[in-house]
């Protein structure tokens, strides 16, 4: 039985919101309203110094025992987003304040001289501050040796954006970049492979990356379907009729597999692949098109349809047990050469 949703509870002084207290959920009350408050304060909703309810004032207006108000208080009180002062009431917290430490106008005196210094020798208060920027996140120390990584793909957008996933996963002073298979037909794009610490490929496309890259160690790493694929996936109507279009012919018993994993509730599927002399059919009888990686023109060939790349993501488990590791490795040898 699903009961009505409460009421917003108005409470007195200033808060610029209603609290709610909702008691047919599974929720304590206490906690519930700690975290209206803690959010609101910690998201501004609720303006540093704004004067909060007293606990009888609170208590009384939203029906919950004096105790439980007195504890969420105590709780914020602890965490430093509130403050009390005999006599006043109770306060969201201020800002606070940075202390003075050594003499201000020292420090400002050293600082334009080497301003100063810097505009003599030809460089713009532009380029100063931006230097004095990537100082300050330093903390004055220079930027430690990172490793460079280099990912071979065979689509640019999807490599790349397998690159910036992969960052996340390295230290802030890693570098990755990304290459496609054709890319590796140029010198410029072969040199910077040579130069990188790890190379990694395609685990399928191993022999290839290889080829182009004689006498690499190169690193095979797995793919996965990402999450937004198979969210996507699972949310389809069942009366939805899909068609797939793989971009390589060999793999769309694969791309189909995959999919009605993802999407057993759907029933009316067809696969096919870009180059097939019946697409522009199958694409025309779809309510939804499913498209692999590398297949992107059949958005034009269908633009009024509904259409979702099927994305992948280098598996997990190889970026902690492939990965990581060689990057470690290669960051040992240049701290110890």
């Amino acid at each position: 039985m699903t009961s009505a949703s409460p009421a917003p509870v108005h409470v007195p002084a200033s808060l610029p919101w209603p609290l709610v207290i909702d008691r047919s959920l599974d929720i304590p009350v206490g906690t519930q309203l700690r975290g209206q408050l803690e959010y609101g304060i910690a998201c501004g909703e609720i303006a540093r110094g704004t004067r909060l309810p007293s606990v009888r004032d609170l208590s009384q207006a939203l029906g919950v025992a004096h105790v439980t108000v007195a504890q969420v208080y105590k709780e914020l009180l602890g965490l430093g987003l509130i403050v009390t002062s005999r006599g006043r009431g109770t306060y969201v917290a201020d800002l606070p304040r940075v202390p003075s430490g050594p003499d201000q106008a020292r420090l400002r005196a050293l600082l334009a001289g080497t301003i100063r210094q810097a505009e003599a020798e030809g460089y713009t208060l532009r380029q100063i501050g931006e230097v004095m920027q990537v100082l300050l996140a330093r903390g004055g120390q220079a930027a430690p040796e990172g490793v460079k990584v280099v990912l071979v793909g065979l689509f640019a957008d999807a490599t790349h954006a397998y690159a910036a996933d992969l960052a996340l996963a390295l230290r802030p002073e890693d570098r990755v970049q990304a290459l496609t298979l054709d890319d590796l037909r140029w010198p410029e794009q072969q040199r910077a492979a040579y130069g990188a610490d790890v190379v990694l490929a395609l685990a399928h496309r191993l022999p290839q990356t290889q080829a182009r890259l004689p006498g690499v160690s190169i690193v095979p790493v797995g793919f996965i379907p990402a999450p937004a694929t198979r969210a996507a996936l699972a949310a389809l109507s069942p009366l939805d009729r899909l068609t797939l279009v793989a971009t390589f012919e060999e793999f769309l018993p694969t791309f189909l597999a995959g999919v009605k994993r993802f999407a057993p509730h759907v029933a009316g599927v067809q696969g096919t692949h870009l180059h097939a002399p019946e697409l522009p059919e199958l694409l025309a009888a779809a309510d939804v098109v499913v498209y692999a990686t590398g297949s992107d023109r059949v958005r034009a060939l269908a633009p009024t349809k509904p259409a979702l790349e099927y994305r992948h993501m280098i598996d997990p488990r190889d970026v902690e047990g492939l990965v990581l590791p060689a990057a470690e490795a290669r960051r040992k040898d240049k701290e110890n050469p």
